[in-house]
Parts: C-alpha cells; sequence; structure tokens
C-alpha cells in the first residue's frame, strides 16, 4: 500500500501533467506531430479536455476503482466532474442522457457533474476490471451521491 505522501507525490504529478497539457495546446500539438522522430524522449497525447465548473473549495482525487466480476453499481451521481481511463477489464458504462457504451482497457470517458450516473457494470463473470478515476469537488464533502 502507498504512503500518504506517496500517493500525494503521484497525484501532484498526475494533476501537473493534466494541466499542463491543457495550458498549452501549441506545444501539445508540437510534440504530438513531432512524435516518433528521434530525439523525442517524451510524447504527450491529449485525450479529452473538459472546463471546470466553478466550485468552492476545489479538490482533485485519483484513485483506482476495481470492479468484482459480474458487479454492476447503483445509480448515483457525482457532485463535480469525473474522468475514467480503463486500465483493466471490459465495462459497460451509462451516464444520463447518453446511451450505454462499453469500454476495454485503454479507452476512457467523462461524466458531467450532476448527471445520473445508471451503472457501471463489468462485463466478465471471471475478471476483475479496474479503472483510473481522476474526480473533481469540493474539500471536505462527498463527491458521489446516492440517486
Amino acid at each position: 500500500m502507498m504512503s500518504r505522501r506517496e500517493m500525494g507525490k503521484m497525484l501532484a504529478l498526475s494533476a501537473g501533467a493534466m494541466f499542463a497539457g491543457a495550458a498549452s495546446a501549441e506545444r501539445t500539438k508540437a510534440q504530438t506531430q513531432s512524435a516518433g522522430q528521434a530525439g523525442e524522449p517524451i510524447r504527450v497525447d491529449r485525450l479529452m479536455s473538459e472546463p471546470l465548473a466553478a466550485m468552492q473549495d476545489p479538490e482533485v482525487r485519483m484513485l483506482t476503482l476495481t470492479v468484482a466480476p459480474g458487479a454492476t453499481s447503483q445509480a448515483h451521481r457525482h457532485t463535480g466532474p469525473v474522468f475514467a481511463y480503463i486500465l483493466e477489464g471490459s465495462i459497460e458504462n451509462q451516464v444520463d442522457p447518453e446511451p450505454a457504451k462499453s469500454y476495454k482497457p485503454g479507452d476512457f470517458f467523462y461524466e458531467p457533474p450532476m448527471h445520473v450516473h445508471r451503472q457501471l457494470k463489468n462485463l466478465s463473470s471471471t475478471e476483475e476490471a479496474k479503472i483510473l478515476i481522476v474526480e473533481v469537488g469540493e474539500k471536505g464533502k462527498e463527491f458521489t451521491i446516492g440517486e
């Protein structure tokens, strides 16, 4: 298990990488265009960009969500935006008003604040699914509320 200090460093590095990419579109574009050329040690590929809602005392959390074989979540809402990246397994996810969609490792999705998250389902009956989640909410308050 990671210590709080190690987790903080990982979160700071990840958040810094996300926000650096959003703040410098031209640099990101140039790096992506030059990818694959000799002498380029780091490549940045922007996966998505969404505006953050204004909120009092914002906090960013990064976590992994492990979904047991065949498990399905209950309907709920997130108070702030959620960014998800599939690490392992295959899932089906449905957030209003969109229809359910299937995702596999390397896929990602965005959940807008306060939209009903109807379900997240592990499509395998034998293997866990693992998802990297970055979520924004108000410090000291719950980020997820029941429906």
